[in-house]
């Protein structure tokens, strides 16, 4: 396995709460679409949503605000598009409608991860574009006691990409941006983001949807771990 190679030593790992610490509930998504006329599994819903992302990204990258009911939209009009068949507008409304209820699940290996970089002496944050709701999320989800620091942007008053609010975590953990290091699963949002804040910077690309991108990339937290020289 290829270890990462920072020109700095990384002292604290920040990460993205959405699709990195919490993952977007699949499951619900394909019963909220099959419910609503377009029947549909939580595989597709997971590969349709993980694709969506790339394509989601220019929008995302000029956007005025990411947090906004029309952001949101066009992330669920992108996941529909991936899908087999017409959406009812009753389908895209349902699932717009439970969007904030729908980041709640830890993926499997997110305790393990969190508990093994703090082992290994690495400080760790979380740096999240939300509603003012994230910290309760992850409390709920049991990641908040590992963590040091909780930046949301519904709080602070800006956005990623905005450097600002990377550099914001990186004071209140007393640490030069590029003692850390953000991990997250948009390329404009949180890898652009970061490096313009001066931090080192991962996308999490579980299935390949990138393509050739400017960044390293991991599959999980699991490797993203692994690879994170000691």
């Amino acid at each position: 396995m290829i270890r990462f190679t920072f020109a700095d030593d990384v002292r604290a790992v920040l990460f993205d709460a959405g699709n990195t610490l919490l993952s977007i509930d699949h499951e619900r998504i394909a019963a909220l679409l099959s419910d609503a006329g377009l029947p549909c599994d939580e595989a597709a819903v997971r590969l349709a949503e993980m694709r969506a992302r790339p394509r989601l990204d220019p929008y995302l990258r000029t956007a005025t605000r990411r947090e906004s009911t029309a952001s949101i939209g066009r992330y669920v009009d992108e996941i529909l598009a991936g899908l087999v068949g017409p959406a009812p507008a009753a389908a895209r409304s349902a699932v717009i409608d439970a969007w904030r209820t729908l980041w709640v699940r830890p993926p499997c290996d997110a305790h393990a991860t969190l508990d093994a970089l703090s082992r290994r002496g690495y400080r760790l944050g979380v740096v999240s574009n939300s509603n003012g709701t994230v910290r309760s999320l992850l409390e709920t989800a049991g990641l908040a006691g590992s963590l040091e620091c909780v930046v949301d942007s519904g709080e602070v008053g800006m956005e990623k990409p905005d450097p600002r609010i990377f550099r914001l975590a990186a004071d209140l953990m007393a640490l030069a941006p590029r003692d850390c290091v953000y991990l997250g699963d948009f390329l404009s949002l949180d890898v652009m983001g970061a490096r313009a804040a001066g931090m080192h910077a991962v996308l999490i690309d579980p299935i390949g949807a990138w393509g050739e991108v400017d960044a390293p990339r991991v599959a999980s937290l699991t490797e993203f771990a692994a690879r994170l020289v000691p």
